[in-house]
This record gives structure tokens, C-alpha cells and sequence, in this order.
């Protein structure tokens, strides 16, 4: 019991602390995006009709070192601003799975075959989810609407238009307090509320999960072996470039390199404190094609990379040869102090108390209203 309590809490922090810096800094742009983008031409090609807006969503989140906790934010503004569906799917898939440094450092420890598989899939399966979703997922009456013409849709509340239309409009900083505000107070503690819910469930999965039935099913090549890890992947909270050396050593013991490879990706591009924030602000029908799609389209990457790679597949991991594109990699990727860490994880953890605060006051009859402060 106590070592289940220690795998608990362990992951729980290993969660809030790895991926708390990003969703603040997430949320910082988020707010940004919510307030500037409804009207800049970064939309205008978002929403263009073609391959090429998924493409550059997929691109655009493939050059950013976010996980996914941490794209939420992000993702959720974009679609808040009026970005289609199809390219914020494919946005929030693609910044997680892969990155410059994540490509790096999976060439040096997973080899050039597992690595070439590895950033093909995290280009295409993006593509492919995003249009999963602009084709089949949920179609809200008015996504590209303001958050605030929820909040002013009648005459008498405190956001009064015929007032503020008599107003001349806000100036940048006006508008940058007002973005700030819209992140920290609104879209922080919505977010943070459902990711405190993952983020425990997420520490229930690796406080009762038996490490052996993990090792077991990594280890073979099976359809069953590919589905379980795209499972789990898809429960977990795994970041790209910290995991990428655990799965060198499972590949290196002896685990099949296509169920290796579906166990990453699902696991970066998506995690139950994700999967529930996005479940409650896009949709229920949008989050379940991305989900499905993931794992299914992660499990056939996976079993054509074993039937490329296998059998005879040898692990080219080279501690001595590969120093310097590791070196190169660590370089590569943002170092966060422990401060910022702290800090981070601090603001989060407020965001988080706040959200649970208000779901509370809410479910006790306490309305609030969105004029507030």
C-alpha cells in the first residue's frame, strides 16, 4: 500500500511540475491569441480551405516544444478565435508528438530506421486527425463567436454594447491586460479543473498498474501487444524528449520497435488531463474520433514498423557514438530552472483550487456571473 501511495504521488508531481511552465505559458499565448487573432491574417490561412492550413497547423506545432498538457491552452484559443476545427486538432496532436529536439535525441538513441517511423508518423497522423475531426467532429452553432458575446447577450447586463459602443476602442495595453485577464480568470481555471482530475487519474493508472503486465506487453509484437500500448500511452502523461531515453531502454530489452513507437506517440499526443479538457470545450464526439483515431491510427503505423524492422531488428543505441547528438539535443531544449519550476507548479495549483472552487459554488445554486471580477 505505501509503495502504490509513493507511485501515486510521485506521478502526480511528475506531472503537475514537468508540464505546469508550459500551460503558463500557454495560457499567456492563448490569451493573446483569443484577444488579437479574430482579426490577424494567421487566421485567415488557418481557415483556408485545402490541405495547406492543416499542413502549417501540423508544421507550426512540430517546431514547438510544448507537451501536451501544456498545448491546451493554446489549442482551446485557437478555437475560440474561430480556427477551424480540422487545424486545431491537427495543431494539438502535432506540438506534442514531435519537436527539433525530440527528433534529435531520438536519432541518437533509437537509430535512424526507428527514427525516420517515428517522425513520419508524427507528421502524418496529425494531418489525418485533423481532418478526422473537420469531416466528423462536433459542430458548435457559432465557434468563431467571442467568449464575451456569451457574456453580453442582452441589453441590461453590465457588458452593455450601446455603451460600449459610444467608447472609443482599447488601446494595445488595454487589450493586453484584457487577454491576460481572459486566460487567468476564464480559460485558466477551466482548463486547470478538468487537468486536476486527469492528473489523479493518471497517478491511480501508475500507482495500480503492475509493471511486469507494462514489460510484458511492450515486449511482443502482437496486434493485442499494439493496442495495449496505445492504451496506455493514451492514459498517460509522457513528454516527448524525457521518455525518448526510456524507450531506448525498452527497445534495448528487448521490446518490439512498432509497439515502442505507438506507446510515444499516443502517449505525447494526448493524456487524460487533455483529453478531459478538450472533452468539455470542443465536444464529446470531436475528442472520441481524435482518441480512437490516435490509437488505431498509432497501432497500424506500429504494425507495418514491425513488419519492416522485424525479425532480425537490432537496437543501434551507442552511448559512446551518440554523445554528441545527445549534447546537441539537451541544447536544443529550453532549460527550466527550479524557481520557474516551482513557480509554475504553484500557479497551477492555484488554478486548479480556483477551478474546483467554482465547479463547487456552481453545483451549491452560487451563480456567477461572467461580468464579475
Amino acid at each position: 500500500m505505501q509503495g502504490a501511495w509513493y507511485q501515486f504521488s510521485t506521478t502526480v508531481w511528475q506531472v503537475l511540475s514537468e508540464s505546469a511552465f508550459w500551460v503558463i505559458v500557454s495560457l499567456l499565448v492563448g490569451g493573446l491569441v483569443h484577444e488579437f487573432l479574430p482579426t490577424s491574417r494567421f487566421r485567415e490561412f488557418l481557415n483556408r480551405k485545402g490541405p495547406g492550413a492543416m499542413l502549417g497547423a501540423v508544421v507550426f506545432g512540430a517546431l514547438l516544444p510544448i507537451c501536451s498538457c501544456g498545448v491546451i491552452p493554446l489549442a482551446i484559443s485557437f478555437y475560440r478565435a474561430g480556427v477551424r476545427l480540422g487545424p486545431v486538432m491537427a495543431f494539438a496532436a502535432a506540438t506534442p508528438i514531435i519537436n527539433p529536439a525530440a527528433v534529435i535525441l531520438s536519432l541518437a538513441l533509437l537509430g535512424p530506421q526507428v527514427t525516420v517511423s517515428y517522425v513520419a508518423l508524427g507528421l502524418i497522423l496529425p494531418f489525418v486527425l485533423g481532418y478526422v475531426a473537420e469531416r466528423w467532429g462536433d459542430r458548435p452553432s457559432a465557434p468563431s463567436a467571442p467568449l464575451i458575446a456569451a457574456c453580453c447577450s442582452t441589453a441590461t447586463d453590465c457588458c452593455d454594447r450601446s455603451d460600449a459602443s459610444a467608447q472609443p476602442p482599447p488601446g494595445f495595453r488595454q487589450r493586453v491586460v484584457n487577454a491576460m485577464t481572459w486566460a487567468f480568470t476564464d480559460l485558466g481555471p477551466t482548463i486547470a479543473f478538468y487537468m486536476a482530475i486527469g492528473v489523479v487519474l493518471a497517478g491511480l493508472i501508475a500507482a495500480l498498474l503492475p509493471p511486469s503486465w507494462t514489460e510484458a506487453y511492450l515486449r511482443e509484437s502482437t496486434f493485442i501487444s499494439l493496442g495495449a500500448a496505445g492504451v496506455l500511452g493514451a492514459s498517460i502523461y509522457v513528454c516527448a524528449v524525457a521518455h525518448i531515453p526510456l524507450v531506448a531502454t525498452l527497445i534495448a530489452a528487448g521490446a518490439a520497435p512498432g509497439v515502442s513507437i505507438v506507446f510515444l506517440v499516443t502517449g505525447t499526443a494526448t493524456n487524460l488531463p487533455e483529453l478531459l479538457a478538450l472533452y468539455n470545450t470542443i465536444g464529446r464526439r470531436t475528442v472520441i474520433l481524435y482518441t480512437v483515431s490516435l490509437v488505431l491510427g498509432a497501432m497500424l503505423a506500429g504494425a507495418v514498423v514491425n513488419a519492416w524492422l522485424m525479425p532480425g531488428f537490432q537496437p543501434t543505441f551507442d552511448p559512446l557514438g551518440s554523445l554528441e547528438l545527445l549534447e546537441t539535443g539537451e541544447r536544443l531544449q529550453p532549460t527550466i530552472g527550479a524557481l520557474t519550476s516551482l513557480v509554475s507548479t504553484a500557479a497551477l495549483i492555484a488554478l486548479m483550487t480556483l477551478g474546483i472552487w467554482r465547479r463547487l459554488r456552481r453545483r451549491g445554486g452560487a451563480e456567477e456571473s461572467c461580468c464579475s471580477g
